[in-house]
This record gives C-alpha cells, structure tokens and sequence, in this order.
C-alpha cells in the first residue's frame, strides 16, 4: 500500500481490511457518498474514536512511578513498559534509572540492577526474564505448600471430631463391668424362687429406735 497513496479509490477500499468490530460498523454505516477522499475518510475515523487516543506523557510520569508492596515483577516491568511508550524522546538510561528508582529495594533484581546497571531497556527487560521465571517459580511452590497446609489443617480437624466419640466408646468399654458378661439369666420368675427358699432366709433384725 505505500506504493499506493496517491491513489484514493484503491486506499479507501483497502482501509476496511485493518479494521475489526466495532470499528468495522462504523465503517459501514457511513452515509454513501459521504467521503471524498481518503484524507477525508482518514479525518472521520480520527474524530469518531479520538476520546480513545492515550494521552502522551512526559518524562515526569516515569520518575512518579512506584512498585507496589506485593506487586510481582512482571506485572511491575508491564505497567512500567506501558507508561514509557506513551512518554516523548525518553533516552534510554533514563528510562533505565527511573526504572531502578521505582523498584522496592533489597530484592535480588534490584540489587542486580545496581551491580551491573543495564544501558537500554530492551537489555533490562531481558535481564528480568530469568528472575522473573524464578519468582513465577517461588509463588508456584507457596501456593503449592499452602495447599498441603490446607489439607492438613482440614484432615486434623476431622481427626479431632472423631476423637471423642472414640473416647467415649473406648470409656464405655471400660466402664462395664467384667461380671455382667459372666452372669446366668433366670430361667423362673423370682416369686417362684423365693417360695422354694424362703426357709432359707433369716429374718432381719428389728429396727431400733433413736434414742
């Protein structure tokens, strides 16, 4: 196509094919015959979606920056990236210096940085990579050992809720006594048992009287 700019017809039919919804309605529903030339339709899309241009920025935004407490490195690098491509003319040890003054200090890719200070960012971004994949590595393992504490505390309590009853049977077991097991059951009733010995048994002594 940039062998094509001087040809509108040809520009103006190409342009839909870089488009994707919504912006692909708006094509379509433009009034026909309502662009003369690709210049004119260039000027409407701008003043249809200009509300979505990001603002550019100066270089104070990069030295207003600041890694949050729990926010991981990866994350950090992305919002910072992002916040420089919207800056104007940043040289590079520049951006490379807010970068190292925006970072919590006392972890390993800071001290590194300070050791050996990166020239560009693209150099930086690749130093990253590795202490990035080892701090993917450290949350991948604490979320691991979180799980197992997990399973444990949830096995420890059940335990504990089974434990009493448990208790109790093992009390009950014990508690009874080692007679009642041996004991033979009556095979006649107890009026008859008593008529058949009842000379057997002495009268009981009368009651005395207080004093």
């Amino acid at each position: 196509m940039a062998l094509n700019t001087e040809n509108d017809p040809l520009m103006c039919k190409c342009f839909p094919t870089s488009l994707t919804r919504p912006t692909i309605n708006w094509f379509k529903n433009l009034a026909r015959g309502s662009v003369d030339s690709f210049r004119d339709l260039c000027d409407k899309f701008i003043s249809q979606y200009y509300g979505n241009k990001h603002p550019a920025k100066d270089i104070s935004s990069l030295f207003t920056m600041k890694q949050h407490e729990e926010e991981h490195l990866q994350a950090f690098l992305t919002r910072f990236n992002l916040v420089k491509s919207m800056v104007i003319e940043c040289h590079p040890s520049t951006a490379v210096r807010t970068f190292k003054l925006a970072m919590n200090q006392g972890i390993l890719f800071h001290t590194s940085l300070v050791v050996n200070t990166p020239k560009t960012m693209d150099e930086l971004n690749e130093r990253a990579d590795g202490f990035v994949r080892v701090e993917e590595k450290e949350v991948t393992n604490a979320r691991k050992t979180s799980i197992i504490s997990t399973e444990e505390k949830s096995k420890t309590k059940i335990r504990q809720k089974q434990a009493p009853s448990q208790r109790q049977a093992s009390w009950k077991a014990k508690k009874r006594p080692k007679e009642e097991e041996s004991v033979t059951p009556l095979k006649v009733t107890l009026a008859r048992l008593y008529q058949e010995n009842k000379d057997k048994f002495s009268s009981p002594l009368p009651i005395r009287q207080p004093l």
